[in-house]
């Protein structure tokens, strides 16, 4: 991960980048479902676990979720640091859908702190710890 403070604009770009491709992707799977006869979404929701988040940082965090087609925070606690998100396309893989969740978490820290930390790595729904 670059860490020098010349690197942060360019972390910014990446997560900028990667949403406005991720916002494209959401909106072309809703199309499909809404245009697609007998398709159905399954829907879900998921507890998410929280960093350590300034307020601007939650803030955008909510609002970049809650912008994406397919999915919206319904719940948030802070003294507890956990969010419930619900996701359009999640009763198929629920624990997919988590880490999506939390790669969103950590790409943000990585575009706005000029030390973000580590990533998280979730225990994949097998119970194994990814390799």
């Amino acid at each position: 991960m670059m860490r020098s403070p010349g690197a942060l604009p360019l972390r910014f770009l990446a997560l900028a980048s990667w949403f406005a491709w991720r916002f494209i992707v959401t909106s072309l799977q809703v199309s499909a479902l809404i245009m697609t006869p007998g398709r159905k979404p399954r829907p879900g929701i998921v507890k998410v676990e929280l960093d350590d988040m300034s307020e601007a940082e939650l803030t955008l965090l909510v609002a970049l979720i809650t912008i994406t087609p397919d999915t919206l925070v319904i719940a948030l606690d802070r003294g507890a640091r956990t969010m419930h998100v619900h996701g359009m396309f999640v009763a198929g893989d629920p624990e997919a859908f988590r880490s999506d969740l939390v790669s969103t978490q950590d790409r943000l820290l990585r575009g706005l702190r000029w030390n973000p930390p580590e990533p998280r790595r979730l225990v994949a729904h097998t119970g194994k710890e990814p390799s």
